[in-house]
């Protein structure tokens, strides 16, 4: 018998008592977000999720609606702030949904006479227990951000159709195919399959049609195939299976970042595994 699976973090936190509070939109290319509860709170604790997959872990000493104009607005260059504020405009960009989850201290809680200030001490045990990426120091994502906006980086939209033959040529060269990154979450890696963009939806086939996955330099082959019925916006998810699952466990890993390249209707490229933004 397998052993279960840990639940996913999201799932964790909603057991605690985080709720859906609000989500990021993109609008002329500048991020706002839409805070529908929780917005005159203070000290509150809140995540940044796209796809069911946590992101980022924060604390609000001040009203959480004053702390999300903060990240609307900026701050300075390299901040955590900042940062998080272009990682989240280049998800948006990918068509990948940022939403926001909170939870507010109660308040309720003491030690002996004294408060307990139960969001400033959950919150680095959170981090510790549940590793959300955008939270790493050192030698994690947080460090490795160059200076340049994230959503100024090349990871996009090339505006020539794509033909439907798939050869050496299309396998080799790079400068002349729609592409796009997006990150392994913990869906992607248990299912084994990854959704596509709105935007590139046209350039893929029809819905249970085969797809031929190549992953890696070495361009190993996945046979997989489209399915356009689970998403409510009828943009492909391409499913690869335990194959799929497999190759993300052992070459990308859980929030490493992917390159994909469309090279046909049925065919796409995994390229680079595993690098982060840079």
């Amino acid at each position: 018998m397998q052993p279960l699976l840990p639940k996913p973090p999201l799932s964790r936190l909603e057991e605690i008592g985080f709720e859906l509070a609000g989500e990021w939109l993109l609008e002329d290319g500048e991020p706002r977000i839409e805070v529908r509860r929780y917005a005159a709170a203070a000290n509150v604790l809140y995540v940044f999720v796209s796809e069911q997959e946590l992101l980022y872990i924060g604390r609000s000493g001040r009203a959480l609606g004053l702390r999300m104009q903060g990240y609307e607005q900026g701050g300075p260059a390299r901040s955590v702030r900042a940062r998080n504020r272009e990682r989240v405009v280049a998800m948006l960009m990918l068509d990948q949904q940022v939403a926001l989850y909170a939870m507010p201290d109660p308040g309720s809680m003491l030690y002996g006479s004294f408060r307990v200030n139960l969001a400033a001490g959950l919150q680095h045990s959170l981090i510790d227990a549940l590793d959300p990426p955008w939270n790493k120091l050192g030698g994690g994502l947080l460090e490795a951000v160059d200076p340049t906006p994230l959503h100024q980086v090349p990871v996009a939209a090339r505006r020539r159709a794509v033909g439907g033959r798939l050869d050496d040529q299309a396998t080799n060269d790079t400068s002349e195919r729609p592409s796009y990154r997006f990150l392994v979450g913990y869906m992607y890696m248990d299912k084994g399959f990854f959704n596509v963009p709105v935007r590139y939806s046209r350039l893929f086939g029809n819905d249970r049609e085969k797809i031929k996955i190549l992953c890696g330099r070495e361009k190993s082959t996945i046979h997989g195939h489209i399915d356009r019925a689970c998403n409510t916006n009828a943009a492909p998810r391409i499913v690869g299976g335990t194959a799929l699952k497999l190759w993300f466990e052992e070459h990308a890993g859980l929030n490493n970042p992917v390159d994909i390249d469309i090279l046909a209707p049925n065919a796409v490229w995994i390229r680079n595994p595993g690098t982060r933004f840079e």
